[in-house]
């Protein structure tokens, strides 16, 4: 996965589906600006709830699933690190 960075970097998101912190890794709408993206943390979702309720059982959602969305938009598949977030695929 290129390094593309966050900006900003979101601190601590919570799910949008279940309200929990995303403490590991989960899925991140985000806004392609041509070399970081910008994202939407209001419309995260944690990967449980991405794998059980949004996106079809055992398989990870899809952008209209967790967000409406522009041409620009993309979702990420984020890890947390001791940094922040790493992005580790991009729909």
């Amino acid at each position: 996965m290129p390094d593309v960075p966050l900006d900003p970097v979101p601190a601590s998101p919570t799910c949008a589906v279940c309200g929990e912190a995303i403490d590991d890794a989960g899925y991140l709408p985000a806004t392609d600006l041509d070399g970081s993206y910008r994202p939407h943390s209001d419309d995260a979702v944690c990967g449980a709830c991405g794998f059980t309720e949004v996106g079809m059982s055992g398989c990870a959602p899809e952008l209209d699933e967790v967000a409406e969305s522009t041409p620009d938009d993309v979702l990420l598949y984020v890890e947390r690190t001791s940094e922040g977030f790493d992005t580790v695929s991009v729909k």
